[in-house]
C-alpha cells in the first residue's frame, strides 16, 4: 500500500490555516506530488471513497495585512504667543518729606546780624521819616499765639480742617518775666490795637523794636538796646547779655524775642488775635522738643557795624505777602513798661 506523505494526509484535517501560511502549504504539496510516482487520481484514492468525496483543500485567500494608514499629519500651527498682559500697577504714593524744623523756626538759620538788626526805617525818629507801618492784617482768627513760660517759647498756630488751632506756623525763642523783676501775667488775652516801631522803656535805659500790646503794659517786643532817649537809638548798643538770656526768664513781664520774630507778630497778627500765656510743664515733651531745637547764632565779641537795612533778610515771608483782610489801626499806647 502506497504510503502517502503525512503532510498530504493533513489536508483531510479540518484545519484552519493561519493567515499568511496558506500559500506556503500549497507550494509544499505541489512539490511533494511532483517528486513521487506518477499516479492517477483513482489509484491514490482510498478504497470506498469516491473522488468526488475527497476533500479538496480550500485555499484560504490570504488576507493582506492591513496597511497602516499613515497617521494623519496634523498641521500644527504654532499659535503666536500673546504678549503677557501687564497688570497696571498703582502709582506709588509719594512719601511726604518731613518738614525741616527751620521751616517753622527760620531764626535757627539766621546770622547774628539778622537776629538783632533792623530795616531801613529803624531810625525813623532821628531821620524824621515814617515807619513802615502795616497796611493791614490777616483776619483776627487766622492765628493763635501760645506762650509757654516753663519752656520759654512762643508758638503760632493756624486752624486745621476742624477749625482747631493745631497747624504749626512759627516757633520762637523768648524771655518772659523773671520772679525778681516781675512775672509775666498768665491767662488768655486778645491782642490790642497798639503798636510801637522802636520804643523806649520807662526810665530810658532800654529800647526795643516792634512792640505789640497783649494786655495792660505787657508787650511782645524785640531784644533790647541801650538808651534811646530823644530818638537816639543805636543797633550797636545791643545788650548782648540780654540776647544770650533768650530762652530764660529775664524781663520785667514783657515777652522778649529776636527781632525777626517780633517783626512777624507786628505785621501778621491782627488786633483781636488770641494769645494764651500758660505756665507750661516739664512733662510737655512736645514743647520740650521744640525748645531744644531753638538755638540761635552766637554773638561776636564786639558788636559793631550794624546799620538800618544792612542786615541780611532770609525770613520765609515778606511784608508785601501779608494778606490785607483787616485794616490797620493803631491806638494810643498806655504808659510804657520798664522793660
Amino acid at each position: 500500500m502506497v504510503q502517502y506523505p503525512r503532510l498530504f494526509q493533513r489536508i483531510y484535517e479540518p484545519v484552519k490555516l493561519k493567515r499568511g501560511s496558506a500559500a506556503l502549504l500549497v507550494l509544499l504539496i505541489l512539490l511533494t506530488g511532483a517528486c513521487g510516482p506518477k499516479q492517477t487520481a483513482e489509484a491514490i484514492q482510498p478504497d470506498n471513497i469516491a473522488v468526488a468525496d475527497t476533500l479538496t483543500p480550500t485555499l484560504v485567500p490570504q488576507t493582506a495585512e492591513p496597511t497602516a494608514e499613515p497617521a494623519a499629519q496634523a498641521l500644527v500651527v504654532a499659535a503666536e504667543t500673546p504678549a503677557p498682559t501687564l497688570t497696571p500697577q498703582p502709582s506709588p504714593t509719594p512719601t511726604a518729606s518731613p518738614i525741616p524744623f527751620y521751616y517753622y523756626a527760620p531764626t535757627v538759620n539766621m546770622s547774628f546780624e539778622e537776629l538783632v538788626g533792623g530795616l531801613e526805617d529803624t531810625y525813623y525818629e532821628a531821620e524824621k521819616i515814617d515807619p513802615i507801618w502795616p497796611k493791614g492784617y490777616p483776619a483776627a482768627g487766622t492765628y493763635k499765639l501760645i506762650v509757654d513760660v516753663y519752656w520759654q517759647v512762643v508758638m503760632a498756630f493756624s486752624k486745621d480742617e476742624a477749625g482747631q488751632y493745631t497747624v504749626p506756623v512759627r516757633y520762637m525763642l523768648c524771655s518772659t518775666g523773671s520772679p525778681k523783676l516781675g512775672n509775666t501775667r498768665i491767662g488768655t488775652f486778645k491782642l490790642k490795637e497798639c503798636r510801637l516801631r522802636f520804643g523806649t522803656f520807662a526810665g530810658g535805659d532800654y529800647s526795643a523794636q516792634y512792640w505789640t500790646l497783649i494786655v495792660s503794659r505787657t508787650y511782645f517786643h524785640s531784644v533790647v538796646y541801650h538808651g534811646g532817649k530823644g530818638g537816639k537809638k543805636d543797633l550797636n548798643s545791643l545788650y548782648v547779655d540780654k540776647y544770650l538770656k533768650l530762652g530764660s526768664k529775664d524781663s520785667h513781664g514783657c515777652i522778649r524775642l529776636p527781632v525777626p520774630d517780633a517783626r512777624w507778630i507786628w505785621y501778621n497778627c491782627c488786633y483781636g488775635t488770641e494769645v494764651e500765656i500758660r505756665e507750661g510743664s516739664k512733662n510737655d515733651l512736645e514743647t520740650k522738643a521744640i525748645r531744644e531745637q531753638l538755638k540761635l547764632a552766637e554773638p561776636p565779641k564786639v558788636v559793631s557795624g550794624l546799620a538800618p537795612g544792612t542786615a541780611p533778610y532770609t525770613d520765609n515771608w515778606t511784608i508785601e505777602d501779608v494778606p490785607l483782610e483787616a485794616e490797620f489801626v493803631n491806638a494810643t499806647p498806655p504808659p510804657v513798661p520798664k522793660g
